[in-house]
């Protein structure tokens, strides 16, 4: 019993000064080389298992191990903007270095509080759960990133199709749009569309490069109607307009359903707040004159 106390103090006490010590200097390495390259996460976590991380992601990425996970945090990066920073092995990797670090320190905490080992059974839990923490955050960052393009993304093709239909051409509209947007995702994604452009990819090729990289089902629709008329021969000022037209729409619906669902939100907090409250100012006195009642009899 003794020698499980000690084995989890002992690991405590290492595996923060070891963290602490190892974070501080990564700290220092990749301050240094941050102006040439883009970290996945700023955490002195992220900085202390990025040797590991870097390692397991080349051994991943080359074979064909995990490959249908990959292809989904694959896709889940694209969509959250992070293709560019790190590989799907790489994350990978990420994720198993969160299992580890979580399933160790677990294991501490209970030779301590408990004076004795956890079953394994525990700890794979432990592990596993911690594993794919990573991968939850990764989709509430794609869905973050999606909710304030659907948000801008009606704005933006009204100044679309005024830029276009006053005569600019599609890619000047573009770059024009995507300076004024500033450091929205979807700024990001207009100028990355008139890079492609400019290098020599054809209209519908990058329009479908667009749709792929932001994975939203509102972006579907005008991007269908573009390249339709792209293919036609049409103006896109009046596909432009139609399909800015229907954007609005939709976000009016969304907003009514919002309204409509505001009262079944705000009855929780009167059932569980406010009606007791009530019931108590009414039925206290109540309760007060029979306890008298009963006192006098």
């Amino acid at each position: 019993m003794d020698y499980y106390v000690i084995f989890g103090i002992t690991l405590a006490i290492s595996g923060g000064l070891f963290t602490w010590i190892t974070a501080n200097w990564w700290q220092d390495v990749v301050s240094e080389s941050e102006t040439q390259y883009e970290v996945y996460s700023p955490t002195p976590f992220f900085r202390f298992v990025l040797p590991f991380v870097q390692m397991m992601g080349r051994s991943l990425d080359k074979g064909k191990v995990l490959q249908g996970l990959r292809n989904t945090i694959g896709d889940r990066l694209v969509h959250a903007g992070r293709s560019l920073v790190i590989s799907p092995g790489e994350f990978i990797g990420y994720m198993f270095a969160w299992g580890a670090v979580i399933g160790g320190t677990f294991l501490g905490l209970c030779a301590i509080a408990l004076g004795d080992l956890p079953g394994l059974s525990l700890i794979i839990v432990a592990m596993v759960l911690s594993t794919y923490f990573p991968l939850f955050l990764l989709s509430k960052r794609v869905k973050a990133r999606q909710k304030l393009i659907q948000k801008i993304l009606p704005y933006t093709l009204d100044l679309l199709c005024l830029a276009v239909e006053a005569g600019l051409d599609f890619t000047a509209a573009l770059n024009r749009i995507g300076e004024n947007l500033g450091t929205n995702p979807l700024g990001d994604e207009f100028r990355m569309l008139g890079q492609d452009l400019n290098m020599g990819k054809t209209r519908p090729e990058a329009l479908r490069d667009l749709e792929r990289r932001i994975g939203l089902e509102e972006l579907t629709a005008v991007v269908s109607a573009l390249v339709q008329a792209d293919e036609l021969g049409a103006s896109l000022g009046p596909a432009l307009r139609i399909q800015s037209e229907e954007l609005q729409r939709q976000r009016f619906q969304r907003a009514e359903k919002k309204a409509m669902q505001a009262p079944v939100f705000m009855l929780l907090p009167m059932v569980g707040c406010i009606f007791p409250i009530v019931f108590m100012v009414i039925f206290t006195p109540i309760v007060l004159q029979i306890i008298d009642i009963m006192a006098t009899l």
